[in-house]
């Protein structure tokens, strides 16, 4: 694999919206008592609002951290139904997701010049159906479902490049700074941290809180590495 590599993220780099999350504690809320649901929404809705932000890795991590105050953890099926759930209301069109302004016209712009993959840790079915309901399926050349990130991610990029991995060829690009950015700082790749409440637990190349602020950076980059090969 000679051209750079670029790889994104799924959930909260590709679209985004609050939509899931508000769902995703309201399906989990049932399991608690009523009062108790009632504080633990509270919660919720102040931090998905920016009253009162959690420190957390991303917004699915921050509906579980809220529930902490409580003093009680849910069973592990009780969670998973609630994400199962949350799933399947984000493949229905109940539910607002935003693709980033400009993303499909980038996508289609670089295509040529990068090979462009898609890493999560969501199941086949729950990112590939999303993928194509947002339009943007067709511009990626590897979509790597079930990823196992954050050691996945490595694994992929050596796996697409092969004998031609060049970390200073690589550019990571998600919300989740443990997943997506700590082990391409680790590697020495370019990163790119999305985090809209600008909660960043760790250096990255750049830190913005849209996934628009990192579109010129990344043109810039692709233009750099080009000229340097030429």
């Amino acid at each position: 694999m000679e051209k750079p590599v670029i790889v994104f993220d799924l959930d909260g780099t590709l679209y985004r919206g609050d939509a899931p999350y508000w769902y995703y504690a309201q399906r989990v809320s049932r399991f608690l008592e009523e009062a108790e649901a009632e504080s633990y929404l509270r919660r919720v809705h102040e931090h998905l609002t920016g009253r009162t932000v959690v420190e957390s890795a991303d917004n699915w991590e921050a509906v579980v951290r809220l529930m902490e105050p409580f003093g009680q953890k849910l069973p592990v099926d009780q969670w998973q139904e609630a994400f199962r759930e949350t799933r399947r209301y984000m493949l229905s069109r109940e539910c607002p997701l935003e693709v980033p302004v400009g993303l499909p016209e980038l996508l289609k712009d670089i295509k040529d010049d990068v090979f462009v993959a898609v890493a999560t840790n969501s199941p086949y079915e729950a990112a590939w159906p999303l993928l194509e309901q947002l339009g943007l399926i067709s511009y990626f050349d590897v979509i790597r479902t079930e990823a196992k990130k954050p050691e996945g991610i490595v694994e992929l990029l050596r796996e697409v490049t092969g004998a031609n991995y060049r970390p200073d060829r690589v550019f990571s690009i998600g919300d989740h700074y443990y997943n997506d950015i700590a082990p391409g700082v680790r590697e020495g790749w370019t990163t790119g941290h999305i985090s809209p409440r600008r909660i960043f637990p760790g250096p990255a190349t750049y830190l913005v809180a849209q996934a628009e602020e990192l579109f010129e950076p990344l043109k810039a980059w692709i233009r750099i590495g080009t000229k340097r090969e030429g």
